[in-house]
């Protein structure tokens, strides 16, 4: 028998197998996977029996078929001695009345071999998060028991109810909370809480979980004795008697009311406009994202109309910006009455620009329409408090699917088409036409030669360090992909990588990358500069091409650079695809030791659902954002939104394309200290960096910042 470490309690697995190869094998598998357990190898039924009565283990990973005892005999003694203990079969043996046995047995899981990793990975999961759970709940049941008085002048409400929600007990907390007396809540239901306006749904999800033994919780809109609602964030455990039935429910309710509006707040402020109210671009972007989702399920047409004030800034300059202020308000409330139907949206871009999505459409005789309607109702003047002004309106339209298929080209399309109704006489509206791209020329050339580009070794990298100001430290250095062609000189990532993930090279040139970065870090490392992280850019195409964390996995292998040192920029609308997948693999990356940053942060449309389910640890404030932060009042704004909110889920903030001081005194001034850009250092080959670094103050001691 081999043990294998035990420090202070913990949970116990005992694994039984007589293959050495196989126990080996997979008892190496589970202490990578599970480095908090306490593990206890045995060779054989019997061997584990003895070592079940000596450690009293709270799972057993056993196979059925062994010498001396086989795993059936020993779990049947036991359950013979203790009846909770979890038990996993693992065998080759693939009878049914073998299997029938072992379900007699109470086993927790059943898995056939060769085993597959994955699937005992998560029964192991799934018993251990079960163990877990008891654990939390007895201790919860012993310290209500024993502190019911602490627990009565705790500042959490806390309530004790019967099996079907009748209150049996609640603490001075709860009066506080609600304004029910201990006198007035004991012998009601629960459901004196209920505000109306929680789904039914939701309530549904808490009972079915709490009556099946696990505990609930969550967040609910509650309302109080006087009828004024609150948000509370709840918990509900199961209370379970000798012979586990579910006799009470302890629940625990904190006051979020605050936090919440705080949210709100932050969130209102992200996404919509503070002058007119309307969604902002960045919300609008979720919108379009939303509405392609829809618009290819059902093959519909999807218009985005770009718009811009013509003569707006002689209007500004010559009455002021408050004149100004009242006449883009104006505009906003003119143009949403333009656009009536359901799923039309009109949002402010910026100054003068406003976008307006038309989803849904039939044909394009429908965006005339609307278009015409927008023209001719700005032939009205606009009777403003102290002035009557006329103005005229230039608008670019853009079509899905001819035009594109995403946001962000639907927008700049619709954009060279408003350019192009200015060119030609303004008060006047043009569609997208292919040439406008004056850039399509060159595409197919480039294409071709992007095969060899790698082996000709013209793609090369370049290092950007990220700064933390307040201490002078480099926290990251980034790695940059740059293309020195021949024939068309400096290329540069915006326009091949897109490319490479067209042509499909993309999962070749991003490992390249990796591995490069990976290689220049551990050079560095190994040539005495105090380790930092080195940051590389994946793309949403190379989630969907590639295993990345099997990729990040061996090149850190291959490299010798320890994972921590090892830091992944995915783009923000990876978190849009709700995909599993992805979803899996940046929980394979963070589990491997490797941090995740979201970039591009705040350009695109966010799925605050979807992100609260991906281990991110940093977020990237998109450059577009702080190139205005300095003049734009909306982006100074959305940037004070998007620091707040990473400071309410605890994430670290970096902010890009820092060019000057008053940017950087900003965003000091809102407690963004870590920053990157031309103000600090251009990206800059390895060996003009490896030079630079000894100018730049480095950590002291070994942090990941």
């Amino acid at each position: 028998m081999q043990i294998l470490t035990k420090d202070s309690y913990r949970p116990t697995i005992l694994y039984v197998e007589d293959d050495e190869v196989a126990r080996k094998v997979t008892s190496h598998l589970v202490s990578k996977e599970f480095p908090k357990v306490f593990l206890v190898l045995a060779e054989n039924g019997l061997e584990g029996l003895d070592a079940f009565r000596k450690y009293s283990p709270d799972l057993i990973i056993t196979d059925v078929k062994m010498p001396i005892m086989d795993g059936i005999v020993m779990a049947r003694k036991v359950r013979e001695v203790n009846k909770g203990t979890r038990l996993i079969v693992t065998t080759a043996d693939s009878d049914i009345n073998r299997i029938l046995e072992a379900i007699d047995i109470g086993i927790s899981h059943y898995v056939l071999k060769p085993i597959n990793n994955l699937k005992l990975i998560s029964a192991i999961r799934s018993c251990l998060n079960s163990i877990d759970r008891e654990r939390n709940i007895n201790e919860q049941l012993d310290f209500f028991r024993k502190l019911s008085r602490a627990v009565d002048q705790g500042p959490v409400a806390n309530i004790v109810t019967d099996a079907k929600g009748n209150i049996e007990f609640v603490n001075s907390g709860f009066t506080r909370l609600t304004g029910y007396s201990y006198s007035e809540a004991v012998g009601m239901n629960m459901r004196i809480l209920k505000s109306g306006v929680t789904p039914t749904e939701e309530y549904r999800r808490l009972w079915n979980a709490v009556t099946s033994g696990e505990e609930w919780w969550g967040e609910i809109l509650n309302r109080k004795k006087n009828g004024e609602l609150f948000w509370a964030s709840v918990s509900v455990s199961p209370i379970t008697d000798a012979t586990g039935k579910v006799t009470n429910f302890l629940s625990r309710m904190e006051d979020i009311t605050e936090r919440k509006q705080k949210m709100e707040t932050i969130l209102y402020m992200a996404y919509y406009d503070s002058l007119t109210g309307l969604p902002n671009r960045y919300l609008f972007q979720e919108l379009v994202q939303n509405a392609l989702i829809q618009a290819q399920r059902h093959e519909r047409m999807l218009a985005v109309l770009f718009l811009d004030l013509d003569r707006f800034k002689h209007i500004n300059d010559s009455l002021g910006h408050p004149i100004g202020d009242q006449l883009l308000q104006a505009t906003a409330q003119r143009l949403k009455e333009c656009c009536i139907r359901e799923g039309d949206i009109v949002a402010r871009r910026g100054g003068d620009e406003f976008i307006v999505l038309l989803p849904e459409l039939k044909s394009v005789d429908g965006v005339i329409k609307v278009t015409e309607r927008i023209i001719d109702a700005f032939n009205s003047s606009f009777l403003l408090p102290e002035h009557e002004l006329t103005i005229s309106t230039s608008i670019g339209i853009s079509l899905f699917p001819q035009d594109g298929s995403d946001p962000e080209t639907l927008i700049k399309k619709a954009d060279m088409a408003m350019y192009c109704a200015k060119e030609g006489g303004r008060n006047r509206y043009h569609f997208f036409k292919p040439e406008m791209d004056s850039k399509t020329f060159k595409r197919e050339p480039m294409e071709s030669s992007l095969h060899k580009a790698l082996e000709r070794g013209e793609i090369h990298l370049y290092y950007q360090p990220k700064i933390n100001t307040v201490s002078g430290t480099i926290s990251a250095v980034e790695a940059l992909a740059r293309w020195s062609h021949p024939e068309f000189g400096d290329i540069p990532p915006a326009q091949f990588i897109p490319m490479a993930e067209q042509t499909g090279l993309i999962g070749f040139l991003g490992e390249w990358i990796l591995r490069t970065a990976c290689i220049q870090n551990k050079a560095w490392q190994d040539s005495g500069f105090f380790p930092m992280r080195i940051a590389v850019n994946i793309s949403l195409k190379q989630f969907q091409l590639v295993d990345v964390a099997e990729m990040a996995e061996r090149v850190l292998a291959e490299s010798g650079l320890e994972p921590c040192w090892l830091e992944l920029e995915v783009p923000e609308n990876i978190l849009l695809q709700n995909n599993v997948a992805t979803v899996q693999t940046l929980g394979k990356l963070s589990r491997l030791g490797v941090q995740i940053t979201l970039d591009n942060f705040g350009i695109r449309g966010l799925s605050f659902c979807n992100f609260r389910k991906c281990p991110v640890n940093a977020l990237k404030i998109d450059q577009s954002l702080i190139q205005n932060i300095c003049s734009s009042l909306d982006d100074e704004a959305v940037v004070t939104a998007l620091i707040g909110l990473a400071k309410c889920l605890k994430l670290d903030i970096v902010a890009e394309g820092v060019e000057t001081e008053d940017q950087r005194k900003i965003l000091e001034s809102l407690e963004c200290t870590v920053m990157q850009g031309y103000l600090f250092s251009r990206p800059l080959p390895a060996d003009d960096l490896s030079r630079s670094f000894k100018k730049l103050k480095r950590s002291k001691k070994k942090t990941v910042n």
